[in-house]
């Protein structure tokens, strides 16, 4: 019998469309939907982009840390660094905000964020998990994301929309070997729906 792993997570730069994948697998899977960065915005209760302008993007990638140790039973970076069987069920005794996240239900279907793989011991995580990289053309992100202020890279607060695009195209160049470090699973996106791949997801994870 095939099954599916209990937690599946998305990761690939901004504009590959994680969430709306993450949707379709979610019905067709009948798992719980999950988007890293939604729930950071609702339990802190600000847009991310206003996270980093306040806290700074390094306060904002703790909170993204936490969150996956949360939804992946981590106890800790030393049980990471020792070895220890990252799916295990031991919950971190440390006191957050994202405390509650342990008793989440799986199975799980997780939206991470664009920058979730600049954090070593995320990847490690990752790796060890049921990871996807949306491989997708940058020069196609880049028209998907231009102009969307929310997001706090694709602008850049640069005016000048070459020079913005050469920082997008900057940044996916930097990342890309990270989201391929971390990935168990790539998937090329281009001219494909969100649902064919999700069904194309479905296929390359059942064991």
């Amino acid at each position: 019998m095939e099954l599916l792993p209990n937690r599946i997570f998305l990761i690939g730069y901004m504009g590959s469309g994680k969430t709306s994948v993450s949707k379709y697998l979610s019905v067709m899977t009948g798992s719980q939907f999950i988007d890293m960065d939604q729930e950071i915005e609702r339990t802190e209760n600000m847009p991310i982009r206003t996270i980093f302008i306040k806290y700074g993007e390094h306060e904002f990638r703790n909170k993204e840390s936490e969150l996956l140790d949360r939804l992946c039973h981590v106890s800790s970076a030393l049980d990471i660094m020792a070895g220890e069987n990252i799916g295990s069920s031991n919950i971190s005794a440390k006191e957050g905000k994202y405390r509650a996240f342990a008793d989440i239900k799986e199975p799980l279907i997780v939206s991470c964020g664009g920058g979730i793989i600049l954090d070593g011991l995320n990847r490690i995580i990752l790796k060890d998990q049921c990871t996807v990289f949306l491989e997708a053309d940058p020069e196609m992100l880049f028209q998907r994301v231009n102009g969307d202020a929310n997001r706090p890279y694709a602008y850049m607060d640069i005016p000048n929309e070459e020079e913005r695009k050469m920082k997008f195209l900057d940044l996916y160049k930097k990342r890309e070997p990270l989201y391929r470090e971390a990935a168990s699973v790539i998937i090329k996106t281009d001219k494909k729906s969100p649902e064919t791949i999700a069904k194309e997801i479905l296929i390359q994870v059942k064991k």
